[in-house]
């Protein structure tokens, strides 16, 4: 047969496959070439189609059985002539038309054909001991036919699909989080705007100057574009006087402002914190300018004055749409920002996890609320009603933007945590948080430079090559000369084994001449976006594309012809992606939330193709992105599903019921003269959802009316009753168990003119085949059927069948297959005559009959329901979370009834303390467990859980005890040994009374190191980088040394001597301290520390309980090398009395850091800073020696935060947690 030449239009396309037709009815009547003696009986019948519908391997397995049925029905006599069917009714079809499921049998069908030919192939499909059925029967469960092993492949595949994919996700969000804290990292660097701490984040600050900047000029503008009362022309006039004289007040009043704004210091406000008078500057100036540019706009136009004024009504419009877009972004990333950092300081760092077990019971009662919900979602989704179908999707689109959101969140805050906090890992302690983010950039560009032109990557990482193989041998392997399996008892690999030749590529599928009939694979090209207008497609959401031999069809007319040098794919990628079910676009059900969802599961069955012709010129911005990046452009496009149809390079296809399930779209395109229809779709109630869809298309897209028949007409016009196949109105369908019901309907082709002339409307016959129960189906199906209620329509969901699962949709399938006789299908207009029906009254196409209908049940059903059970577990569910709900508020009721109680009981105690120290004033010598009452008392201020008398009380004792402080001890008693006791109380007690000050390692606003610092740490590190990476700066980089005396407790031992002041080495053993021997004083201590004006207090804070007896020998150590000089208070744990007040922990510093008060006095401070950098050796060599490591340059010296009020003479040592510093110490052993 002579090759014709390739078609390039959907009228050439008509041509060839109709001689393709041609050819091979020839081929099976054994007439080639003998067109002028073919018999009009079988060269002449009408086109035939058969359509096998979307739905799974439920579709699938029912359309094999329907097929091997149809195979059944064939000519009695073997020794007859030569007809088109002779060997089955299969040969009576000229086109094959398959959607997703359909597609998998289709496939088979097609490769079997093109192997063997039409006569074995019809053999080996209606022999019921044939290997195909065999082969097809046993690989029914095609994702996992191997059981375990296969499961595992499968989910290791899985796995790596997801791992890729949120490695991608990751970058994305690391790129996003870095942007969200570019503006609190410039502050963090530079710390220019302290001032605006009240605004919360700088992002906010932002989006006010934005809509300042715009938003006045663009509203005046749009107000100042009106439009006089023409006379006698369309010229625009001048500017009116007064739209002048707003012009120049508007402008006056904007230059007022500004003018006494810079003269207050409007340049250096800003540092300051906002200024109204600035802001009111600004929006007037934005004001004028929008006003004056459209009075100059039309004075200097001359164009029509109604036309003028809606172009620049609608510039204006856009303009301010856009305008508060940005402003609403730089909103949401100030929420993000804000959000993420104050998660980072209550929850992420705080030194105590318990926050963790509060998480598990909030989980505890999210898994109940949900365990609640299941039941009315069930029931919502099973709703017949368009409001019970329409709210599950948009409750699954808002968990899965939340979930989303809730995702990216976390990437922020790690992050935020990454770039800002001290306690990262160990090589980072010392690298400010500029070159941490830029780290994280040069990561994100490597990865973007590196794999973002690899288009490839987006298929690679979704799991359509495992659904493609598996499709492939389960399926369209049959068709493998390798396989044998056309020969019994022939050894073969079995499904799990790749075989060369088990897919071939599509150019090449053509089972048309073999004398099989034309295969088209139907699929979904996704278009969210209009590629002409640029808005959002919010009904169709994508087009038709079907895919043969000879090319590719998009949407009713366009026909794209394949060329030699194009990737078409094969055979097997095209039925993979007709079936790609469950891929972020889906057609009509794409949504954001469900796209999302997809993707962060790594659900993505759906496909990139490369256009197969050129795409129309894009803007320069998504030509560079879709050429030189195209695989984040596409993985970006399935994530907000918004997809661009053919105005792109790149095709996203998705299954082909994502825009229409039946099949049979396509062949209404070729308008055929009867199309039989394989409707195996999910349809438990019979409400015909993919048929409504089908009409309605049909006659927007090709002017084609699809009309039923009832059960009345049909006996009346067609068959007769008690045939083999019943005739039964739409209505009729579900609640029918008597007869093989069928669906007929007419199809009125599109108007046109006749031979004569006058209008004609050419006519076809739909018959639909759609699973539905009989009384006289075999006994194994019907009790298939009463142990599974939704039987013929189970969930698509499955597609794992099992034996029995597989058997009874191939036995219904083959049942009404069988009883579709070619006597039967005589009767029906277009079979074997042309389409002509006299059809007076069309049938409704709707549900079931009304709710008033008698229903009979039959004996196979099960009669008994689950109703009452479901209620009763319904109602149990619901009693169980409002019982949880009431349980935890009562115990937190309970909790804070306690706490109160306990303070009252603690207040009483310490009131007697207090009294006692009175009467012993003169020379006082209260207990430790009187001292710890005291400050336990006197931490809980502030505390919400203080009754209003309580918190009265403390504050009158906290006052009382403050006055006490302020008596020096020499006006108390002339006694050496009182004065002593009494100087001890006032350290021990008084200290901690005066203390107001409560100070943390991470401040949004005021960071803790100055950008001198900051500079000095970053030139560190990059002096590492740029000395090579040798062993030393490496060492210094990553941190700390071991000590090879870290058994030494420098705590008990004694300072070594002191000679002219010299601090003690690092690391130095010095004798032990026992309690009889004071320890010695430093002379450059007491030297440093006597410099200030007034005496200095020392607070020494720590974060745990583990802590607290380092800490507490540590203070010893320093208030005897200190002398009198330093005041050091006890030990405080931070977190326990942020627990008490119920505040938040502070967050500790990652290293023992001294913090300066007296900022504001700078001959103080630098005294001060004397005092603390004298103190510094002590720590690092007590501290550092305490937990076993050189403690080189391991203690910081910081300035109160601005915010912080200060204590003139106050100087804090914190002390990080001893678990968070072995922890580091450990780390850096290991290096």
């Amino acid at each position: 047969m002579p090759t014709p030449a390739p078609a390039d239009s959907l009228e050439a396309l008509t041509a060839l496959e109709q001689a393709a037709i041609v050819a091979r009815r020839q081929l099976l009547l054994g007439t080639p070439g003998a067109d002028e003696t073919k018999p009009p009986g079988e060269h002449g019948l009408p086109r035939v189609g058969l359509a096998l519908s979307g739905g799974g391997v439920r579709s699938a397995t029912f359309a094999l059985g329907l097929m091997r049925g149809l195979s059944h029905n064939r000519t009695a006599d073997p020794t007859a002539p030569p007809s088109l069917s002779r060997d089955g009714l299969l040969g009576r079809l000229d086109y094959l038309s398959t959607v997703s499921g359909g597609g998998y049998i289709g496939a088979m069908w097609g490769r079997l054909v093109a192997t063997y030919g039409m006569r074995v192939a019809q053999q080996l499909m209606a022999d019921s001991g044939s290997p195909v059925l065999n082969w097809l029967r046993r690989n029914g469960r095609y994702l996992n036919p191997a059981g375990s092993r296969d499961t595992g492949i499968a989910i290791a595949t899985y796995l790596r699909a997801w791992m890729a994919i949120h490695m991608e996700f990751m970058f994305a969000c690391v790129l996003g989080g870095l942007l969200v804290v570019l503006p609190h990292l410039l502050h963090h660097r530079w710390q220019w705007w302290g001032a605006w701490e009240p605004w919360g984040t700088p992002w906010w600050v932002l989006a006010l100057l934005v809509a300042l900047l715009g938003v006045p000029g663009l509203i005046a503008g749009y107000w100042a574009a009106r439009e006089p009362p023409l006379h006698g022309g369309t010229m625009h006039p001048g500017p009116r006087l007064r739209e002048v004289l707003f012009l120049l007040v508007a402008g006056g009043v904007a230059v007022g402002v500004g003018s006494v704004a810079w003269s207050v210091g409007l340049h250096t406000s800003v540092r300051e914190g906002p200024s109204w008078l600035s802001a009111c500057a600004v929006g007037l100036a934005s004001l004028a300018v929008g006003q004056a540019v459209v009075m100059f706009w039309q004075w200097g136009s001359r164009q029509s004055q109604s036309l003028l004024v809606a172009r620049i009504r609608h510039v204006l419009t856009t303009a301010l749409r856009l305008y508060l877009k940005v402003v609403l972004g730089l909103i949401a990333l100030g929420v993000i920002d804000w959000l993420s950092w104050n998660f980072l300081l209550t929850v992420v760092l705080q030194p105590d996890k318990s926050w963790l077990l509060g998480s598990v019971g909030a989980g505890g009662v999210g898994l109940l609320v949900l365990r609640n919900l299941v039941q009315p979602l069930q029931q919502m989704a099973a709703e017949t009603n368009k409001q019970g179908r329409d709210w599950l999707p948009r409750v699954v689109n808002l968990v899965s933007l939340l979930g989303c959101a809730l995702l990216v969140f976390g990437w922020v805050v790690l992050v935020q945590w990454f770039v800002f906090a001290q306690n990262t890992f160990d090589p980072f302690v010392d690298v400010p948080p500029t070159l941490r983010a830029l780290l994280l950039l040069i990561l994100v560009l490597l990865w973007v430079g590196l794999t973002a032109g690899n288009a490839q990557m987006a298929n690679a990482s979704s799991l359509h090559s495992f659904y493609r193989a598996r499709l492939t041998r389960a399926y369209m392997a049959v068709g493998n000369p390798a396989r044998q399996l056309n020969q019994h008892g022939v050894p073969r690999p079995d499904v799990t084994t790749v075989v060369e030749g088990d897919d071939l590529g599509l150019q090449h599928y053509s089972p048309e001449q073999q004398g099989g009939p034309i295969h088209l694979v139907n699929a979904c090209l996704n278009q969210t976006v209009d590629d002409r207008s640029g808005l959002y497609n919010a009904d169709r959401k994508g087009t038709a594309m079907t895919a043969t031999c000879r090319g590719f069809e998009v949407g009713p007319r366009a026909f794209i012809p394949l060329r030699d040098e194009q990737d078409v794919g094969t055979l097997g990628r095209w039925v993979a992606v007709s079936g790609a079910a469950a891929s972020p676009g889906a057609g009509s059900y794409t949504s954001t939330g469900l796209a999302l969802l997809l993707y962060l599961l790594g659900v993505r069955l759906g496909h990139w193709m490369q256009a197969p012709r050129p795409s129309p010129k894009l803007r320069l911005g998504s030509h560079m992105g879709w050429h030189w990046c195209p695989k984040p452009v596409m993985l970006a496009s399935e994530v907000f599903a918004e997809f661009y149809g053919e105005d792109r390079p790149w095709w996203y296809l998705s299954d082909g019921g994502h825009f229409e399930n039946t099949g049979v779209y396509a062949l209404l395109k070729r308008e055929l003269d009867f199309i039989i229809l394989s409707d195996a779709s999910c349809d438990v109630d019979y409400e015909f959802g993919d048929l409504e869809n089908l009409v309605r298309k049909a006659r927007i897209d090709f002017g084609a009316e699809i009309e039923f028949y009832s059960h009345a007409e049909a006996v009346r016009t067609l068959v007769q009753e008690n045939r083999e196949v019943t005739v039964l109105s739409p209505e009729d369908m579900a609640n029918n168990h008597s007869c093989r019901g069928v669906l007929l309907a007419r199809i009125r082709y599109r108007e046109r003119p006749g031979l004569d002339g006058t209008l004609v409307r050419p006519e076809g016959t739909l018959l639909v085949v759609k699973p539905n129960l009989h009384d006289a189906l075999d006994v194994d199906v019907l009790a298939y059927a009463q142990k599974h209620s939704t039987f013929p329509h189970e969930s698509t969901s499955d597609q794992s069948f099992d034996e029995a699962q597989w058997e009874s949709y191939h036995r219904l399938g083959e049942d009404f297959g069988r009883a579709l006789t070619d006597t039967w299908l005589t009767l029906l207009p277009g079979w074997s005559r042309p389409a002509h029906h006299s059809l007076a009254v069309a049938a409704r196409l709707g549900g079931a009959k009304p709710a008033e209908a008698v229903k009979t049940e039959p004996l196979w059903r099960r009669g008994a329901r689950a109703t009452a059970i479901g209620t009763t577990l319904g109602v149990g569910a619901s009693g169980t979370l409002v019982l949880s709900l009431w349980q935890v508020q009562d115990q937190l009721v309970r909790q804070n009834r306690d706490d109160q109680t306990e303070t009252s009981r603690l207040l009483e105690k310490v009131s007697d303390s207090v009294g006692k120290l009175q009467q012993t004033r003169a020379c006082p010598n209260p207990s430790v467990h009187a001292l710890a009452q005291i400050q336990d008392l006197l931490d809980r201020r502030g505390s919400p859980n203080l009754r209003k008398q309580d918190a009265a009380a403390v504050g009158r004792l906290a006052v009382l005890m403050e006055e006490e402080c302020a008596v020096p001890a020499s006006g108390i008693t002339p006694s050496e040994l009182c004065q002593a006791s009494y100087k001890r109380m006032q350290t021990d007690l008084c200290t901690g009374i005066l203390k107001k000050v409560q100070n943390t390692a991470m401040d949004y606003w005021q960071p803790s190191e100055k950008p001198e610092g900051q500079a000095r740490s970053g030139d560190k590190v990059l002096q590492a980088l740029r000395s090579g990476w040798n062993m030393d700066s490496l060492q210094a980089l990553l941190g700390p040394r071991p000590l090879a005396t870290a058994g030494v407790d420098p705590f008990n031992m004694y300072p070594p001597p002191v000679a002219a002041g010299t601090p003690p080495p690092t690391g130095t053993p010095v004798p032990p301290l026992t309690a009889p021997v004071p320890v010695a004083q430093d002379p450059a201590v007491v030297a440093a520390c006597a410099r200030a004006s007034r005496k200095t207090t020392l607070y020494i804070q720590v974060y745990d309980e583990a802590s607290q007896s380092v800490a507490a020998r540590l203070r010893a150590l320093l208030q005897g090398v200190a002398g009198p000089a330093v005041q050091v208070a006890p030990v405080e744990n931070v977190v326990r009395s942020a627990d008490v007040r119920q505040q938040r922990r502070p967050i500790p510093w990652a290293k023992p850091t001294f913090v300066l008060h007296d900022a504001a006095d700078p001959e103080q401070q630098a005294h001060y800073q004397d005092c603390a950098k004298a103190l510094i050796p002590w720590v690092r060599s007590a501290w550092g020696s305490q937990l076993g490591v050189e403690a080189k340059d391991a203690v910081w010296l910081r300035d109160l935060p601005r915010r912080l009020i200060p204590t003139p003479g106050v100087i804090e040592l914190w002390l990080p947690p001893i678990a968070v510093q072995s922890t580091a110490i450990a780390t850096a052993m290991e290096h």
